[in-house]
């Protein structure tokens, strides 16, 4: 018999021994002399020198499936080695196996005396030169024998049907055993392995079904698929607001290094009943609390000076700051104002009534100081040179500029005395920023376990990847270890639900901030222990980006709010080691609940004992609940379909439609795309909201947008639009019993660019235009025709600003280019930007 042994040791023992055997043989094929002896010989080589005329064709045979072959003759020695035994066939061999033996002659086929009989006999191929696509190894076939599997119920799914089953199978192998009794032993270990049987169906059957988009029910399930077609499930945002102290007194950090006054993380709540305003460092009272608001920024110090700061007006009555305006000069001397600093204005009284219930509560725009100016020089305070006042000048981040206008000054209804107000607006300091949301600290998450279970030998995911690349006889040969099954640790946060907000951008501008672009984070940080080294692993989306040595961990928050963390699996982040313990340091708060209304914070976690009183400036914005599994499911499927890139002059503009600056998105974009001498440039014209500038801030902005669509090699331009001032002469007829001064005003009111008192926009409003728009003159009497007290109306002059060439007055239009915008300030001081020209006729 032949055996497949991995360790081949017979020829050793046999080359001690008086025997001798075959070592090998060889087939004579490409080194033939001739092409006629190609396969005709075969050369034995034993262990050791037979005897002279040990072998003839008597003694040697080669036979294959067809039996055996004719020979030629049979010499031994050939080149001085007498250990050869050349055989010499009729013809050559074909492409069947075949085996080479040594006999004791023609009559016994028993092997030589000489010979060890496991070594009597070779197996070989006559094509073993040919060319071949397969290995020339013989695979190696060790397996288990097919069994014949049982005829089984794969209907079966639940506790009844595996019963069933189960003992049908019963019955089928022990035919002659009865049927067991429902208090048999038997029949437990049946009903158990039942139940266990259906659990895993379940298991089974939920698997399959979180596997579809159609079917799933788990929100993680939604959100692994959606990343699959690159759609990332929205988690919500928590809501930010201002929040504004009172203090009693200044109050300052005891020095350099100490810890600000409300550091980042300072609790702030609702109105708690019967609670005081600074709240005791109490767990319980923030955990019973409706809502609570953490600080973002830290607020260094506390000033007295700024709980109210009045604007002044150098002298003159009835002012206000416009919208769009960034400066503003402050009564008294305030050295403690810094730029980065926020300042809060609100208005105190109603304007027309004096009554400080009247006040406009929604206008309380927030800013960030970016220069105070506060003396004259190095220990001189800043004066008005008029009257002699102290003053300081300030100024905000143009990010920050008035949505609307502010009134500082006015004077009352007449029915409300006609009186002076003075103070009609103030701004206020000692703001700091906050978001919803309370932390959870050191929450003991549990231990790593040991693994306690392994893979059956050679089972393993890390056996299976070694075998595919080993040879056939290591496979078979070497001994396999029972690799450990790697514990499942997911442990879930035991509050709800985890805050997701936007990174902070602690350079940006009040808007900006309480705007909170960017994607949610999760709000967590994990500190792991073993081995007495402490290290943090760091909260991700997901962990695409994450390396093997990556300490990342990914919340995932399934429909009922629950939090379940994911570490790597030290391919995409750090598998943690058993033994190691986690500890969780998170907050929890999110959604519309926190989009509380303005002056509805009342308390305080502090100490700081100068606090008189606190309250939110700015209502909570931007709170959002996480996306829904519906919602997931009508959404994605068609999100991939969604083009990310920047090709066209087309695609440019569509990518810059997504841009959301802290105004809000842009009004339009233009671009286009030329030559500069050596490669491509695509010069993005943009538009953006309120007319307001281009600045190097909004392109840096931008460009940073646009990088992951433009094509690469290819440069990105960004500039403002082409304003074209307009020049319009009008004739306005006045009906007889109306004053033309106040038709006059009405009509210019109507062609402004401002925001009107009932919140409609004038006619040349920055954001009423858009690239290329086509001005018509039909509109613009019409628009005139309308207010109240004008009889008719007719244009003289229609045409660009100072261009005698362009009139529109025959074609009653004036049409622009892709890149430009009309714009009619009708200022005065910038002529340039469009002038209107009322002639009033009528009226009185």
């Amino acid at each position: 018999m032949m055996y497949f042994c991995c360790d081949d040791r017979r020829r050793e023992a046999t080359r001690l021994s008086p025997l001798n055997g075959i070592d090998f043989v060889e087939v004579i094929d490409m080194s033939a002399p001739v092409e006629a002896d190609r396969q005709r010989f075969v050369h034995i080589h034993l262990l050791k020198d037979p005897a002279p005329e040990s072998y003839g064709p008597d003694e040697v045979v080669v036979e294959g499936p067809a039996g055996p072959l004719d020979l030629a003759g049979v010499t031994t020695g050939l080149g001085g080695q007498t250990n050869i035994v050349v055989v010499e066939l009729v013809s050559a061999g074909d492409f069947d196996p075949h085996v080479i033996r040594l006999r004791r002659g023609l009559l016994d086929e028993r092997p030589p005396v000489e010979i060890d009989p496991q070594l009597a006999a070779v197996a070989f191929s006559f094509k073993v030169e040919c060319p071949s696509d397969f290995d020339c190894l013989s695979p190696c076939d060790c397996g288990p024998e097919p069994k014949q599997m049982p005829e089984i119920s794969y209907l079966a799914r639940d506790t009844d049907s595996f019963r069933a089953a189960m003992l049908d199978r019963l019955a089928t192998l022990q035919p002659d055993v009865p049927a067991p009794h429902p208090v048999d032993q038997k029949m437990a270990v049946i009903e158990a392995l039942s139940v266990l049987a259906d659990r895993v169906a379940y298991a089974q059957d939920a698997g399959h079904s979180e596997a579809y988009i159609t079917t799933l029910q788990s929100r993680i399930s939604a959100r692994r698929l959606g990343k699959l077609v690159d759609y990332d499930l929205d988690e919500g945002q928590t809501a930010r607001l201002f929040v504004h102290i009172e203090a009693r007194a200044d109050a300052a950090p005891a020095g350099p290094g100490f810890e600000p006054v409300i550091p980042v993380g300072t609790a702030l709540t609702t109105r708690l009943s019967g609670q005081p305003l600074r709240l005791p460092a109490d767990p319980e009272i923030l955990a019973r609390a409706p809502i609570v608001f953490e600080a973002l920024t830290p607020l260094e110090a506390l000033f007295a000076d700024h709980n109210e700061l009045r604007f002044y007006t150098w002298s003159d009555q009835r002012c206000a700051l416009p919208a769009g305006a960034t400066a503003a000069t402050l009564a008294g001397h305030h050295p403690d104002l810094a730029p980065a600093l926020f300042l809060a204005f609100e208005e105190v009284v109603g304007p027309r009534t004096g009554n400080p219930a009247d006040r406009d509560r929604a206008n309380r725009p927030v800013v960030r100081l970016s220069e105070v100016r506060a003396f004259e020089s190095p220990g001189v305070p800043l004066t008005d040179p008029v009257t002699g006042d102290e003053i300081t000048e300030i100024e905000w981040m143009a990010d920050d500029a008035l949505a609307r206008p502010l009134c500082l000054s006015a004077e009352t209804d007449a029915r409300f005395g006609s009186r002076f107000l003075p103070h009609v607006s103030v701004a206020r300091g000692n703001v700091f920023l906050a978001d919803h949301g309370r932390t959870v600290a050191d929450e003991d998450l549990g231990t790593v376990p040991a693994p306690t279970r392994s893979w059956a030998p050679g089972r393993g995911p890390r056996a299976l990847a070694e075998a595919a690349t080993r040879d056939c006889t290591e496979t078979l040969c070497a001994p396999e270890e029972a690799e450990r099954i790697t514990p499942r640790f997911a442990p879930v946060l035991a509050e709800i639900p985890l805050s997701f907000a936007a990174p902070l951008d602690p350079g940006a501008g009040a808007t900006a901030l309480l705007a909170a672009p960017g994607a949610p984070q999760p709000a967590l940080t994990l500190e792991a222990t073993s081995g007495g080294a402490t290290r943090p692993y760091t909260a991700r989306r997901d962990l695409l980006g994450s390396d093997a040595t990556a300490r990342d961990v990914v919340p995932e928050v399934e429909t009922n709010g629950r939090a379940t963390l994911r570490f790597g699996d030290d391919v995409n982040g750090m598998r943690p080691n058993a033994g190691t313990a986690f500890t969780a340091r998170y907050r929890v708060g999110l959604g519309p609940r926190g989009n509380i209304g303005a002056d509805q914070l009342a308390h305080i976690r502090s100490d700081v004992a100068e606090i008189a009183a606190l309250r939110n400036m700015t209502p909570g914005t931007g709170g959002r609940m996480p996306e829904s599994v519906a919602e997931m499911k009508r959404r994605a499927p068609f999100a991939f379909r969604r083009q990310d890139r920047a090709v066209t002059r087309a695609d440019h503009d569509d990518m810059a439609r997504r841009f959301t600056p802290p105004e809000g998105p842009i009004q339009g974009s233009v671009t286009d795309i030329m030559h500069t001498g050596s490669w491509l440039t695509s010069l993005m014209t943009v538009d953006r909201r309120g007319g307001r500038p281009v600045t190097p801030e909004f392109e840096t902005d931008l460009r940073a947008h646009m990088e992951r669509y433009r094509m690469a090699g290819r440069d990105l331009e960004v500039e403002g639009p082409i304003d074209v001032g307009l020049e319009i002469d009008m004739t306005v007829c006045v009906c007889g019993d109306y004053l033309r001064g106040q038709v006059k005003a009405a009509v210019l009111a109507r062609f402004s660019n401002r925001t009107l008192p009932d919140g409609t926009l004038g006619a040349f409003h920055p954001d009423r235009m858009r690239f290329g728009e086509t001005v018509y003159l039909s509109p613009l009497i019409a628009l005139a025709q309308s207010v109240e007290g004008v009889r008719a109306v007719s244009v003289t002059r229609f045409r660009r600003m100072g261009d005698a060439g362009s009139s529109g007055l025959e074609a009653r239009k004036l049409e622009l280019g892709r890149r430009e915008i009309a714009r009619l300030d009708n200022d005065p001081s910038r002529p340039g930007n469009g002038v209107l020209r009322f002639e009033m006729t009528g009226g009185r």
